[in-house]
């Protein structure tokens, strides 16, 4: 799996990958999202709820699955990682998503 600078993920479709996420705020310090309600949306896609990063207790992890990476086809789509508070949505990050591999 690889993201580049401005937000394109490309999944391999024949593993398991994971995409640690934090969030800063202007001064650095690292803000702690690791009770918040986030959400990865993928347009015509799928949705992934991160879980827990066990390497840092302050952010979250994305986990996506060889069947998330399949479910992309060869298409590219686009993304969101949404921050839910009080029925607000703030877009926290947003790109393109792939995958590569095994042809389907």
């Amino acid at each position: 799996m690889s993201i580049d600078a401005s937000g394109t993920i490309t999944l391999d479709r024949a593993a398991d990958e994971y995409l640690p996420f934090e969030r800063f705020d202007d001064a650095g310090v690292e803000i702690d999202i690791s009770r918040a309600d986030i959400r990865f949306v993928v347009e015509k896609g799928f949705t992934l709820i991160p879980t827990l990063n066990p390497s840092n207790p302050k952010g979250r992890l994305l986990h996506f699955t060889e069947a998330h990476a399949q479910s992309l086809k060869s298409a590219t789509r686009d993304y969101m990682l949404l921050q839910i508070e009080d029925q607000d949505s703030t877009v926290l990050l947003r790109g393109k998503i792939s995958a590569i591999g095994f042809a389907l």
